[in-house]
């Protein structure tokens, strides 16, 4: 035993860094992996498929998808983008496949973790159906059954990719910096930052394209730290760099960064770097295959689903205002900003003045070419008209850039280790702006992965991420679910709900004015409603913003037809109940109403109800005092 711990040491002594690095991979993945449920979103659904596709049916399209689930659940919500009923996620390419819509070069690099993932899912199945001597199969990739396995198997990949990219970082960061600065900017970039939300929970194109980006920036400081494998160092260097654009079709910027600083870097050595770069035929060959070659799809491609014209002219708008919204949205809006979610990062601006002055040497070449870069990307972000980056945590756009960002901050930090002494009351105040910054940081990273809201959607009456409002905000609205499911309000749902009761007084439009006697509609149409309500019972209500979930109180709206009977209409129609009210106050309710299909004249019926508690007898009792409007819908 004493003889291992001794080869131990000496491991740990020779290689200090190896064994720092696993102990960096394996508590990241275990954080990452720790709230035990996927955050992803229908953009992740092709990434998340296409090898299981490859690998189980032997096809790179998803022509077997057609008709399938995807397509009947699509008909039914908000990301149904085709009037065929195709998910937005996919699309009928000009050759005659459905393909994905987004760029493939996620699923490229995380194909061997996929490989061992279906190697793992046929070896569980015989060991299963040796155990049990009954035939275990796993569901084809194609039916609903699969689901179960992709979403658990896309969060382990995140996970284990953003690992890796931890790692990579902590890696960039040692031969910079100071063993403890290092340390501490990977523990910025690992849990301060949307590395962890998005990142780590899902295969967003940000997690493979910041991993290639790693990648490629080790590669690079070490190839200028030594000469005798500066060759193959460049060559795995211009294969990342290769497979970023596939990645992110915005990271292209850093891509065109990295070859400018090889080529005045390295001189002749450069031929390695480029021999490596055609690994970017990979993403542009798919493209080119389903799309047709052209300039345009060696980076668009799939993206021209969402645009009638070309992409650039029906997503971006250079104007001055759409300029101002974008760059003070994406750095201070309370629901996006970059430095509201991290305002730790703030400790990052001095970096970039310092690498400008250190600019004669290799690194800090390097360093500089990638924060031009990163400033382009921020800036095209800014012109974006969707700069919010739709339903997600956080400035999802600007995890793209973190790499550099949190990079930058380490030059920040060993400035002021360095003034210590000279100046040590101002460095311990800046510390402890820092520390208090980073785990304000650290804590919204917390709420965002250890909870989950419909924020974006709930109440559904506007368009949150752009709304400039302190209250309501998507930190908090997150960190009161997380609060209430450490602690339930509700400890005994039947005397809770026995002690509720509540009354619709008025129903009004989403101007606050009153509604026509019969209002009239056309068929499917979807307007806002909101809704004046008073609470008669004995036991206050939680509204929406609470995010309190099962006892949340809310409006059931209905339709009766002519015989009273309700008319089924595939989804439910909800007014969400707003704050806190006590007994005998009286509060509002909105969302966004859907009409039936059908023409004729129908009843509304708004029922006050408790999200969840409506299975119990005594619901019908308590909570059935129905609000009824006159409908007409019309052809």
């Amino acid at each position: 035993m004493k003889k291992v711990l001794v080869n131990a040491r000496e491991q740990l002594s020779r290689k200090p860094h190896m064994w720092i690095g696993l102990l960096i991979f394996a508590a990241s993945l275990f954080i990452y992996l720790a709230n035990g449920r996927p955050l992803s979103s229908g953009d992740n659904v092709p990434t998340s498929l296409l090898a299981f596709n490859w690998l189980f049916e032997h096809s790179l399209n998803f022509d077997a998808f057609r008709d399938g689930h995807m397509f009947n659940k699509s008909q039914l919500c908000a990301t149904c983008a085709g009037a065929d009923g195709t998910p937005y996620y996919l699309v009928e390419a000009p050759n005659g496949h459905l393909t994905s819509t987004y760029p493939i070069g996620t699923a490229i690099i995380t194909f061997p973790l996929y490989a061992l993932f279906a190697i793992t899912l046929k070896l569980n199945s015989i060991v299963q159906s040796w155990l049990t001597n009954v035939p275990v199969l796993i569901p084809p990739v194609t039916e609903p059954g699969f689901e179960i396995y992709r979403q658990r198997y896309e969060m382990l990949a995140a996970a284990i990719l953003t690992a890796s990219s931890v790692v990579l970082f902590y890696f960039c960061a040692a031969l910079k910096f100071h063993p403890a600065i290092a340390l501490l900017t990977t523990f910025v970039f690992g849990f301060a930052t949307n590395t962890w939300v998005t990142s780590s929970q899902a295969l967003w194109q940000h997690t493979g394209a910041n991993f290639a980006l790693l990648c490629v920036m080790l590669c690079l400081l070490k190839a200028n730290r030594t000469v005798v494998s500066r060759g193959k160092l460049l060559l795995v260097a211009g294969f990342f760099c290769g497979l970023i654009p596939g990645c992110r079709p915005t990271s292209v910027l850093f891509a065109i960064a990295i070859t400018v600083y090889c080529c005045f870097a390295y001189g002749r050595e450069v031929r390695f770097f480029l021999l490596g770069l055609p690994s970017f035929l990979l993403s542009s060959g798919w493209n080119f295959y389903y799309f047709g070659a052209s300039p345009k799809n060696l980076l668009v491609a799939g993206y021209s689903r969402f645009s009638n014209n070309s992409f650039t002219s029906s997503f971006y708008q250079f104007t001055p205002q759409q300029f101002i919204q974008g760059f003070t949205g994406l750095l201070l809006n309370p629901n996006r900003g970059l430095f509201v979610y991290s305002p730790v990062l703030l400790f990052a601006l001095p970096g970039v003045c310092r690498v400008w002055q250190l600019r004669g040497k290799k690194d800090e070449q390097l360093l500089g070419c990638l924060t031009i870069a990163a400033v382009l990307i921020f800036i095209q972000y800014c012109f974006f008209g969707i700069w919010w980056g739709g339903w997600c945590y956080g400035p999802r756009f600007l995890t793209d850039i973190l790499p550099v960002v949190c990079l930058l901050l380490g030059y920040c930090l060993r400035d002021g280790l360095g003034q210590f002494q000279r100046h040590r009351y101002s460095m311990i105040g800046a510390a402890i702006v820092f520390f208090s910054l980073l785990v304000f940081s650290v804590g919204v990273q917390v709420v965002g992965a250890f909870s989950a809201t419909s924020w974006d959607a709930i109440p559904g009456t506007n368009v949150p991420p752009q709304a400039w409002t302190f209250q309501d905000t998507q930190i908090q609205r997150h960190a009161n679910r997380l609060f209430y499911q450490l602690h339930r309000p509700i400890e005994k749902p039947r005397q809770y709900l026995r002690r509720s009761d509540g009354i619709v007084q008025t129903v009004q439009d989403a101007n606050q004015q009153p509604i026509p006697d019969p209002l009239t509609a056309t068929p499917g149409q979807e307007i806002v409603l909101t809704a004046q309500i008073k609470n008669t019972g004995k036991t206050q209500w939680y509204g929406y913003e609470t995010a309190l979930g099962r006892g949340e109180a809310r409006i059931q709206v209905q339709f009766l037809d002519n015989t009273g009977t309700v008319v089924a209409l595939g989804f439910d129609n909800v007014l969400y109940v707003s704050g806190r009210p006590e007994p005998k106050e009286t509060t509002h309710a909105v969302g966004p109403i859907r009409f039936p299909t059908e023409p004729g004249a129908y009843q509304m019926v708004l029922t006050p109800t408790l999200h969840g508690l409506g299975e119990l007898p005594e619901y019908k009792q308590q909570l059935r005092r129905p609000y009824t409007v006159p409908v007409v819908v019309t052809q």
